[in-house]
């Protein structure tokens, strides 16, 4: 029998991955709610609008990658504090879009460096050499995972 066979629950991809998911959040969490006062679904909000948007709700939830209500939500306390607002859009004046208002603008410059350094710091236990295996690794099984288009 193979090593693999005995693999206990620790050892499969999809329960690392989320162990690994979550301790990334609990980090980044902590350092949006300590340095800007925000949650985490919140500056997500905030870093999706900023890079791509601006976004129905449905689409803000695919790109930060929240549930449909966790967007929402975030999405209203976001605008209750004036860093979001509700328009309509140009294409389709039945859709409602959220996009950043100067506030807004002003916080996203303060999210996306906390983003970049706190993704820099979960990789100094790792080598360059590492750093790119890993990175080809996670990129190898992402695209064998996507469905094909």
């Amino acid at each position: 029998m193979k090593d693999s066979a005995k693999a206990g629950l620790e050892q499969f991809l999809t329960y690392r991955l989320h162990v690994l998911n979550k301790l990334a959040e609990r980090g980044i969490s902590a350092r949006y709610a300590a340095k800007l006062g925000v949650t985490l679904p919140e500056a997500r909000v905030i870093a999706s609008v900023g890079s791509f948007g601006p976004f129905s709700i449905m689409a803000l939830a695919r790109h930060a990658n929240l549930d449909k209500s966790q967007a929402s939500r975030a999405a209203e306390a976001l605008i209750r504090r004036g860093l979001v607002q509700r328009e309509a859009s140009a294409a389709d004046g039945r859709v409602v879009l959220v996009s950043l208002t100067p506030e807004g603008r002003a916080l996203y410059r303060k999210v996306m460096p906390i983003a970049r350094k706190w993704n820099g710091d979960m990789f100094d236990c790792l080598d360059e050499e590492e750093r790119a295996a890993f990175g080809a690794a996670l990129d190898k099984v992402i695209s064998t995972l996507s469905p094909q288009e």
